[in-house]
């Protein structure tokens, strides 16, 4: 999620009612739904903020000449020449601002663009290509917070490297010449005609060159001195070093035949007697080095092509990288990234360099592959498991249905972010017989869903909720935009999936929904859109995923000096995630496997690159990718040249490395992997806002219900006591829910932590998982088949899940585990008082009917005799209460009040019969007494007051 700044859109909005005549639109249908060809300007809304600010007119220029009225905007078009016109237009890619805007203008700091071929980093200008690696310039900034290659003056032709330009032309336009899953070629034209074209590939030390016009020449900021030199001449070849800025570069040149070069101690050194060269940056200047990358340097690469395929008897995915050259295998030294060589048994050549992910390590080979685990998945935690209040639970997802409102958002990304909580709701309150509650969610999302999969539900062209197809930009656009998803193409696999997420529990339920002639088509067409599949005529291939990082991106137009970036990794596991559940929920096995290697590959590379955990593990040397003086255990925003522990809209750390735990769900386990990692990520999280280093202490809108839910994972009992201090008076972050978090942090406290999933415990089901508290396992499985299947673990447990249900042990119906404490639960009802002072009692509308206590003033109590308590221990107390205007407090206490066992502060309600629960810990001592509840300020209500062993 990328957030822009808080002045930004807290600019004066303005309609576009009156923007422009709205064009006839034309509907394709999908199943039952609908998209259409053309945006609706009725919809345009505008910013007034230092200029004037267009949104929702899809890719267009951001200003407009007016906000009242709205101007007419400036349409986007793609950088693309033949083939690569030919193919749906890729944008997120490491080289994605390319096909969005071309080359960068020399000198203007608003072309701030570079692609990341890492190790090199490149900007593509209208002179031609800048050339830089990242291990020579990469570097921790003194504020400690960011290891990054922080570019010295970006905007010129030439500074702390080398740059390829053409002596005919120094004014070129670049396009996107061609693309595959690991390479990009640009093509640069003077007008029309072409002049010259590169080729780079992810992870190799070389860039091809060929002139179709003019010369190739080299630049470099200085000649011969200080900041440049030649460190090698040998007939075809050449090596120039340069040392600017303290960032010194080896780069060596390498022709065909007869090359020659012409003034080669100068700044400007002229290629004669070929149109193709090699530059390839070398990570030191040694004979050998020169000889073994000369020798690779004449075996050019213009495809990499990189497949999966998933074993589905360990649901562990194996990827291949394949270097071609037209068509034919070709061998080059090939840089395997710390994800890949960590998990390959690919032989390594012993040349490395450190970089933005870490150590990259060559190979001479045309081809490798890695191997990873698949977490899994399920559709919900079942019922039945830890110590929560089953009635607790009940009554937060009735108050949550009761608020109403519960999506008031036109967006694509906080509407969505509504959908997902809901579907998480509606599954937790069926698992607990909650059938008509659970059909209430459920249909407010089919209603909600068709209204945005149909264009036209308001007769004619809708204004907000509706797709849009763009058959330049090969996308699907939501209207209303957010987070620049229109304008700069930002974030679809966040925003859609989860529209997938909630789509997939409707059709769990419902799979009529799903069926072709329903929505299904529709639900498939958000999916293509993010994570398309090979040769789909409408979209490009995995558009948010970057098969050669493994990871991906959230910018479509990667403007930055930086490169692109990605950061929220938990909202794209999610995305993924929802695509292997609505796989598996219709049955199609492509689409599973698709969304088995994204979430695989994305969680994998969450531990390996945005955590680092080899250096947790006390691995040092070429196993840990954080620079040495970079002191984070973790960072939150990966950066094509490097990483920043930061966030887009906050320096709070509760947002830091809380955002990589949104949403918290079974989509995304993968982020209790390493609990004792995950312990000290808490507690990292926790340093810098929070009063008490705990959520409860988080400052309101930091998250707290993120916080337990993480926290949880790696210490259930701990998150479950500090939740109970705040009495659920919290406001709940925009995709949770307090029933949600309630049921997740009692669930993972008697779970304890996830115990599959990480290459040594696996299961054959993509929806089948294990967890260990202190050697008890506990394994669950989902069935999403239409007959029952037996799921076989690695450590030889099997058992059969019956059709459409969960199993937990192999049982469908879930016992507490043995390591529950012993229970105690009585419930005692305000009105069964054996002594009171000053109250009265009077009829309720709380669930169940009967009478509450009322008429309490400062100084009034209660008391119960008899309460008999089994054994001594620590007791939650829950009481049923309801305040007009809050203010009031109670205690509870022991024989008459000469021992207080404790106190709370009673909230507002907004009314004398809007219940809520609150609570907090006591200790009690075993026996028969009496206890008293006293009015240490009056005005409230109470209804029953209930007492639990925990």
């Amino acid at each position: 999620m990328k957030l822009l700044s808080k002045s930004f859109w807290l600019g004066a909005t303005l309609s576009g009612l009156a923007a422009a005549p709205l064009a006839e639109a034309a509907f394709t249908s999908y199943g039952a739904g609908n998209i259409s060809d053309t945006i609706n300007p009725a919809g345009y809304s505008c910013v007034v903020d230092y200029g004037y600010w267009i949104h929702n007119a899809g890719v267009v220029e951001p200003g407009v000449s007016s906000c009242d009225p709205i101007g007419t905007p400036t349409p986007r078009y793609p950088q693309l020449v033949a083939p690569a016109s030919e193919k749906p237009t890729m944008t997120h890619r490491w080289w994605g601002s390319v096909s969005f805007l071309g080359e960068m203008t020399i000198g203007d700091s608003g072309d701030a663009a570079y692609i990341t071929p890492d190790p090199i980093t490149a900007r593509i200008s209208n002179r031609g290509a800048r050339l830089l690696s990242i291990p020579a310039g990469i570097k921790t900034l003194s504020n400690g917070i960011e290891s990054t290659y922080q570019i010295p003056d970006p905007f010129n032709e030439v500074f702390d490297g080398i740059a390829v330009g053409n002596s005919a032309y120094d004014d070129m336009d670049a396009y996107l010449k061609d693309y595959s899953d690991g390479s990009a070629t640009v093509q640069w034209r003077s007008g029309s005609t072409p002049v010259m074209e590169a080729t780079f590939v992810y992870g190799s030390p070389y860039v091809y060159f060929t002139a179709l016009q003019g010369q190739l020449v080299l630049r470099t900021k200085a000649a011969d001195g200080a900041e440049k030199g030649t460190f090698y001449s040998d007939g075809n070849s050449l090596g120039v070093w340069t040392d600017v800025a303290e960032i010194r570069n080896h780069f060596l040149i390498v022709g065909d035949g007869d090359t020659q070069f012409d003034n080669s101690s100068s700044s400007e050194i002229s290629v004669v007697g070929s149109d193709t060269i090699t530059v390839a940056w070398l990570p030191d200047s040694s004979s050998a080095t020169i000889q073994t990358f000369a020798q690779y340097a004449q075996q050019p690469v213009d495809e990499v092509f990189i497949d999966y395929s998933v074993d589905r008897s360990d649901n562990s995915v194996t990827i291949s990288h394949s270097y071609r050259y037209q068509g034919t295998p070709v061998t080059t030294l090939a840089g395997l990234m710390p994800l890949q060589w960590k998990n390959s048994a690919q032989p390594l050549s012993g040349y490395n360099a450190r970089s933005a992910r870490g150590v990259v390590q060559f190979a001479a080979t045309s081809q490798f592959s890695y191997r990873l685990p698949f977490v899994g998945v399920l559709p919900y935690f079942p019922e039945g498991i830890g110590d929560y209040d089953e009635n607790q639970l009940r009554q937060l997802v009735q108050e949550f249905i009761d608020a109403g409102n519960w999506n008031l958002n036109t967006d694509t990304y906080w509407s969505g972010k509504n959908y997902g909580k809901v579907a998480e709701l509606a599954a937790i309150a069926r698992s607990h017989g909650m059938t008509t509650e659970a059909d209430q969610l459920i249909n407010w999302l089919k209603g909600e869903l068709e209204d945005w999969f149909r264009a036209n539900t308001s007769g004619g062209l809708d204004i907000n909720k509706y797709f849009v197809y763009d058959e330049n930009w090969n996308t699907l656009l939501g209207f209303d935009e957010s987070f620049g998803a229109q304008q700069q193409l930002n974030d679809h696999h966040f925003h859609y999936g989860y529209f997938v997420r909630a789509a997939a529990e409707i059709c769990r339920v419902d799979p009529d929904w799903c069926a072709p002639s329903a929505w299904g088509p529709m639900v498939e067409l958000l999916i293509r859109d993010y994570a398309g599949g090979r040769d789909d005529p409408m979209f490009p291939y995995l558009r948010n995923f970057d098969p050669a990082n493994g990871f991906s991106w959230a910018s479509g137009h990667a403007n930055f000096a930086l490169g692109n970036n990605n950061e929220s990794t938990s909202e794209a596991a999610n995305a993924y995630g929802a695509i292997v559940l609505y796989g598996l929920i219709t049955g199609n096995d492509e689409l599973v496997e698709r969304g088995m290697y994204l979430h695989a590959s994305s969680t994998a590379a969450y531990w390996e690159y945005w955590n680092n955990i080899d250096r947790y593990r006390g691995l040092g040397g070429d196993y840990d990718n954080f620079l040495p003086d970079y002191d984070k255990m973790t960072t939150s925003i990966i950066w094509g040249n490097g990483h920043v522990f930061a966030t887009w809209f906050s320096g709070a750390y509760a947002h830091i490395l809380g955002i990589q735990g949104l949403p918290l769900s079974p989509l995304v386990l993968h982020i209790g992997q390493h609990p004792d990692y995950l312990a000290d990520y808490v507690a990292l999280g926790m340093s810098g806002e929070s009063s008490n280093g705990k959520p409860s202490g988080l400052p309101e809108g930091h998250w707290r219900d993120v916080w337990w839910n993480i926290w949880a994972m790696t210490d259930g009992t701990a998150a479950v006591a500090d939740f109970n201090t705040v009495n659920f008076n919290y406001t709940p972050e925009a995709g949770e829910t307090k029933a949600h978090t309630y049921h997740w942090i009692h669930t993972y406290k008697a779970l304890g932590h996830l115990a599959s999933g990480d290459g040594v415990l696996s299961a054959d089901y993509p929806a089948a998982l294990v967890f260990d508290n202190n050697g008890q396992k506990t394994y669950l499985a989902y069935n999403f088949g239409s007959s029952a299947r037996t799921v076989t673990f690695s450590d030889g447990t099997s058992f059969e899940v019956p059709a459409g249900q969960m199993s937990v042990n192999g049982s469908s119906s879930q016992e507490p585990p043995a390591e529950s404490p012993t229970e105690f639960d009585l419930t005692i009802q305000a009105e069964d008082y054996t002594a009171m002072s000053g109250v009265q009692t009077e009829s309720t509308s709380d669930t169940g009917g009967g009478l509450n206590v009322g008429w309490i003033d400062t100084g009034d109590w209660l008391a119960y005799a008899g309460v008999e308590i089994p054994e001594a221990g620590t007791y939650r107390i829950e009481y049923r209460v309801a305040s007009y205007s809050g203010g009031g407090r109670l205690s509870l206490d022991k024989d008459a009040g000469q021992t207080v066992l404790g106190a709370l502060d009673i909230p507002a309600t907004g009314g004398w019969q809007n219940w809520t629960t609150i609570q907090h810990q006591v200790e009690l001592p075993a026996g028969t007494y009496q206890l008293g509840i006293y009015a240490a300020q009056g005005g409230w209500n109470i209804n029953w007051f209930r007492i639990v062993k925990i």
